[in-house]
């Protein structure tokens, strides 16, 4: 069974109990520290993809195999 083994690129948001929201961000398999604060999810979210959309162009874009 072969699968695809690229590596996982995602945006993760939390919220911290101070009620305060972070984005953590995973690109090509690396885990970069949480940034933050937001006052609300979708800021959070937003600003996650906008830093992965950055990441990707300067990487040269996911890789399509």
């Amino acid at each position: 069974m072969a699968q695809d083994k690229q590596a996982v690129s995602k945006v993760t948001v939390e919220k911290r109990i101070d009620g305060k929201y972070f984005f953590a961000l995973t690109f090509r398999g690396v885990t970069y520290p949480v940034k933050g604060p937001f006052a609300n999810p979708m800021q959070a979210a937003a600003a996650g993809q906008a830093t992965l959309k950055a990441l990707e162009a300067r990487a040269g874009g996911p890789s399509k195999a």
